[in-house]
């Protein structure tokens, strides 16, 4: 489905996202937050995430020899992450059609639980490849192990421990294609969510979250708030922060890293924060000059923290449970 009127994205650069709030804003997130308790059942649906599920995953995205929306594999990994879903147990999973640029691509989506009046939680990843050298290469060599296939293997892997569990919620898995030519995927399916008129409880991105080695903390993740720094729409800053402290604490109780809050930018949340869609997100902050392996071909699995991903993988699940209840 071509839609000409919707708006249009440039291929994102998180190099020239902000990395920092304002002062203000983080002292209004300390003054709200709540300490928050264990609960031996979260506990106990975590210890299922597996970091051995997580390489799989990664590893096998990995070897498409690229994942550029515009190369003649992009359709195998999209059938490739159908798979994966239905392999798991899932029913209802199907592809979101979309063109762009005279090209026909796919989203992957599936549902889990039951419908309700507050909406569903979507939880998103991308899983197309670029090269910064020229982003038109279609031919080359793209890894892409953490941009993105690390955001993927988290939301698989969140799938897997959670379709044997029942929900209160609807949560609903997005997997984007076009993410690097300008949020193709995303633009288009926020356009047929909203059109549509279903509920959006929450929106959380996954997009690069397992590079820690060009950090000053190997173990600090970035919680992507909207602080109406880079959004369009000021309704969604005060729900956001309040989601984003509510999984600040969780990953202090339920999770081995630390965390910190950044403006939500460049990435697949952008076109639901615009449609007034609350969004938050995960990521590890690695989208630095300093790091030659973003949008390179040496984004290998070898450079990724596998133990890191394991706990934001955690993080994130902890706080889809808390909203599920």
């Amino acid at each position: 489905m071509c839609i000409s009127h919707i708006e249009r994205y440039g291929p994102p650069d998180k190099t020239k996202s902000p990395r920092t709030l304002q002062s203000q804003d983080l002292s209004d997130l300390r003054a709200k937050k709540a300490r928050i308790a264990t609960d031996a059942a979260v506990q106990t649906v975590l210890n299922l995430v597996s970091v051995n599920n997580l390489e799989k995953s990664i590893l096998e995205l990995s070897n498409f020899h690229n994942r550029h929306s515009k190369s003649v594999y992009i359709h195998e990994v999209a059938d490739w992450i159908q798979r994966q879903l239905l392999d798991i147990g899932f029913n209802d999973v199907s592809f979101h059609d979309y063109n762009e640029d005279g090209f026909d691509l796919k989203n992957v989506i599936c549902n889990k639980g039951v419908e309700t009046e507050e909406g569903c939680i979507l939880l998103t990843a991308h899983y197309d490849t670029v090269l910064s050298k020229d982003p038109d290469d279609v031919t080359s060599r793209m890894p892409g192990a953490n941009d993105n296939a690390s955001g993927v293997s988290a939301l698989l892997e969140i799938a897997r421990v959670l379709s044997g569990i029942p929900l209160q919620r609807r949560v609903k898995f997005a997997f984007f294609s076009g993410e690097e030519q300008g949020l193709w995927g995303s633009t288009h399916y926020a356009h047929h969510i909203k059109e549509s008129g279903e509920k959006i409880h929450v929106v959380v991105n996954m997009d690069m979250c397992g590079e820690t080695g060009f950090l000053a903390n190997d173990n600090l993740s970035y919680i992507d708030i909207d602080n109406g720094e880079t959004g369009t729409v000021d309704s969604n800053n005060i729900p956001s922060k309040n989601f984003g402290l509510k999984m600040q604490g969780l990953a202090e109780v339920y999770a081995q890293i630390d965390t910190i809050f950044d403006p939500i930018d460049a990435s697949d949340y952008m076109p639901f924060e615009s449609r007034g869609y609350v969004c938050i997100g995960a990521y590890d902050g690695s989208a630095i000059s300093e790091n030659p392996h973003y949008h390179d071909s040496s984004d290998v699995i070898s450079n990724l923290n596998m133990n890191f991903l394991n706990e934001v993988t955690k993080m994130v699940l902890a706080f889809v449970l808390s909203e599920t209840k």
